[in-house]
């Protein structure tokens, strides 16, 4: 009687082609199309940043540094339009190590992801904005104002491209994303430390101390929880 079932294991002589693996950051289009734009956005801003820097770094270790740089016009307006720059690398940063990761972003296709990581940092300025229009400090013509508002970006811009050339660094030398995510979040935690301690001591140049945990309560940190845990769900 022939043998009905075979002992014998028939496999390929060639392995099999392993499955394409997701496409990196570097490979979807539209994040290099961004890197492009922050190139060129740098390139033409780069004499404002030179010029603004050492206005910038006079912020760190004297809080009336930030009252200075608001009472110059020209250079509190090279500041603001030096933040947008550094807003947009810093988006490109963040997302290419995902610092703003809620699980609904996962969800998204990859090519819209730097759309959405740009949506949750603009709708925090936005946010943060809406409190202070709401609040005493929201006076356009008031110098003390605008610096309680805009010392955040003083700060924020140095954040920004110590969070880009932190990023650059470590990407270069074969650091992994997790990595270099750890290493931002520990930056921003140190700079925002400075800026709140910094703001802490202009508003309490003028308010005591209950108005001014207060306002640091409604126009700083509430703010920043809502994006904490917009990032964290």
């Amino acid at each position: 009687m022939p043998d009905l079932f075979s002992s014998n294991l028939e496999m390929s002589a060639t392995p099999l082609a392993q499955q394409a693996s997701g496409l990196l950051w570097s490979d979807i289009l539209p994040n290099r199309i961004a890197v492009v734009v922050a190139a060129v956005l740098l390139l033409l801003e780069i004499t404002d940043i030179i010029m603004l820097f050492p206005h910038l770094m006079r912020c760190i270790p004297f809080w009336k540094g930030n009252l200075e740089l608001e009472h110059s016009v020209s250079v509190s307006r090279t500041r603001n339009t030096v933040a947008l720059v550094a807003g947009f690398m810093f988006c490109i940063a963040a997302d290419a190590c995902s610092l703003f990761d809620p699980s609904w972003r996962a969800m998204a296709p990859q090519w819209a992801r730097l759309g959405i990581t740009v949506a949750i940092f603009a709708g925090f300025v936005l946010l943060r904005g809406l409190f202070y229009l709401i609040s005493p400090l929201r006076s356009r013509s008031s110098e003390y104002a605008c610096t309680v508002r805009h010392t955040f970006f003083n700060f924020f811009i140095l954040y920004s491209f110590l969070a880009v050339l932190s990023a650059i660094l470590l990407f270069a030398f074969g650091a992994g994303a997790g990595a270099v995510r750890v290493v931002l979040i520990v930056e921003a935690a140190a700079v925002y430390l400075v800026d709140i301690l910094r703001t802490t001591q202009i508003l309490s140049s003028k308010y005591g101390v209950f108005a001014t945990i207060l306002y640091l309560c409604a126009l700083e940190f509430l703010p920043a929880g809502i994006l904490i845990v917009t990032c964290t769900r």
